[in-house]
C-alpha cells in the first residue's frame, strides 16, 4: 500500500500533543538534544517513558545509544526554545538557558515538567527507534504546558484568555478560508457577532455559522484585542469546507490593499495575509493600536 507521506504527517498532527526537548550527552560529553511531541508516558511501577527519536536526526546514533537521557516538558511562552531545537544546526544549548539536576543530563529552564531517565529498552520500529527510559529524577512547576496541533503551536492560557471576560462587550469573528481565498462580509469586514453575556465566544461563533448554513468550523484563535468604545474583539481562524451564500469571496493576497474604515481590522487583515504568504503565523494579543504577536508555527 502505497500513502502519501505528506498526507499522514498532516493526519498525524490532528491528535494535538505537548511539546518536549529531549536531551543527552555525546560520549565525549556534548550536549545534543532534539524536539519531539512524541512522547508517551508508560507506567507507574516502574516508572517508564517513551520518545521516538527518527532516523533524519543528526543525534540518532547517539541516542540509540544513549544509556540515560533527559525529557523537558516545554511551557507556553517557549516557542523558541521548540522552535531552536527543531531546526538549528548551531549550538543549540548556548541559545538557551538550562541545568543539569541529575545525571549531568540537560533539561531546559523554566519547563513544566522534568524527567531524567536511564535506558530501559531502544526498539527500532521503521524509521524511528522507540527509546523507554525508567525515570531516576523529576521535577515540575505550576506553569501550563505548550501546546502543538495542526494549527501550530497553543496554550492553555491564550485559550482562557481568549475566552475571558474583558470588563465589556464581546465581539467573536471569524478568518474563513478557502483555497487561498477568505470571505467576508458586503463591508469587506470578516464576519463578526455579539457574544453574550457568559457566553463561551467559540460557542457562540459555532452555532452563528450553524445559523447562517455555513459549513465550517473555527480552527485556532487568532487574534485577542481590546477596542476603545468597542469592547473585547475575539476573531478566529476557520476553514471552509462549502461555498457559504451572503458573503464575498476575496484573494488573501489582495487584502492589504482593502480601504476598511476599521483601522484595527485592516491591520490585522493585513498581517493575516502576510503570514499566509509564509505560511508562518502568529498570535496576536494587545489593543487595537499595540500588543504583541506570538508565534503558532506553521499551519
Amino acid at each position: 500500500m502505497n500513502l502519501d507521506p505528506n498526507a499522514l504527517r498532516s493526519a498525524f498532527s490532528r491528535f494535538m500533543t505537548g511539546v518536549t526537548v529531549v536531551t543527552t550527552r555525546t560520549p565525549e560529553g556534548e550536549e545534543v538534544g532534539f524536539t519531539a511531541n512524541s512522547f508517551t508516558s508508560v507506567s507507574l511501577n516502574p516508572p517508564l517513558l517513551l520518545v521516538c527519536p527518527g532516523n533524519h536526526l543528526s543525534s540518532f546514533d547517539v541516542f540509540c545509544r544513549a544509556k540515560i537521557f533527559g525529557v523537558s516538558v516545554l511551557a507556553e511562552g517557549q516557542e523558541d526554545v521548540s522552535n531552536l531545537f527543531a531546526a538549528s544546526k548551531e549550538d543549540r544549548f548556548a541559545q538557551c538557558k538550562w541545568s543539569a539536576p541529575h545525571g549531568g543530563i540537560p533539561l531546559i529552564t523554566g519547563r513544566a515538567a522534568g524527567f531524567v531517565c536511564d535506558r530501559h529498552a531502544a526498539v527500532p520500529m521503521g524509521d524511528h527507534v522507540i527509546l523507554i527510559g525508567q525515570v531516576v529524577h523529576f521535577d515540575q512547576a505550576d506553569r501550563p504546558g505548550l501546546g502543538y496541533g495542526p494549527d501550530g503551536y497553543f496554550s492553555q492560557g491564550k485559550e482562557r484568555q481568549a475566552q475571558a471576560p474583558g470588563g465589556g462587550p464581546i465581539t467573536a469573528g471569524i478568518l474563513l478560508e478557502q483555497d487561498g481565498d477568505i470571505y467576508l462580509e458586503a463591508d469587506m469586514a470578516p464576519p463578526l457577532i455579539e457574544v453574550a453575556p457568559g457566553q463561551s465566544p467559540l460557542n457562540a461563533m459555532q452555532e452563528a455559522l450553524q445559523a447562517q448554513q455555513i459549513e465550517a468550523t473555527p480552527d485556532v484563535v487568532y487574534a485577542v484585542y481590546d477596542d476603545a468604545g468597542l469592547g473585547r474583539r475575539i476573531v478566529f481562524r476557520g476553514t471552509v469546507t462549502a461555498t457559504p451564500n451572503g458573503l464575498q469571496r476575496v484573494a488573501i493576497a489582495d487584502l492589504p490593499g482593502l480601504a476598511l474604515r476599521d483601522a484595527a481590522l485592516q491591520s490585522l487583515l493585513t498581517r493575516f495575509a502576510q503570514e499566509h504568504a509564509t505560511q508562518s503565523f502568529g498570535f496576536y494579543l494587545g489593543d487595537q493600536d499595540s500588543g504583541d504577536v506570538m508565534s503558532m508555527g506553521e499551519r
